[in-house]
């Protein structure tokens, strides 16, 4: 699934990020609960701006046929993102960002 984001980052278009995610799919962030739709148009969004790099900077801790496991650093946070797989479709997904240790 990570090499898929990557490639699909790489080439973007939406359709195929969409189908990429389980149709009940929902994303938490925080105290915020996304369905697929809102999370697709948020991601449309965020590949536009000339700051989007996330293909460049996650690096993949973990994966295997149940869970793919990302991680970055953004600002002064790291940031993980878990995301659950259901049917080779990811099926939830979890942002956590903590801040970076002086």
């Amino acid at each position: 699934m990570f090499q898929q984001l990557i490639e699909c980052f790489n080439n973007w278009d939406e359709e195929t990020f969409k189908e990429l995610h389980h149709e009940d799919f929902m994303f938490i962030r925080e105290t915020e609960l996304l369905n697929r739709d809102e999370h697709v148009s948020n991601v449309s969004k965020l590949v536009k701006e000339p700051a989007w790099n996330w293909q460049h900077v996650a690096t993949l801790i973990h994966e295997n046929e149940f869970v793919t496991e990302a991680r970055w650093e953004e600002n002064n946070e790291v940031v993980t993102n878990f995301m659950v797989k259901k049917n080779n479709q990811i099926w939830r997904a979890l942002v956590c960002r903590v801040e970076k240790e002086k």
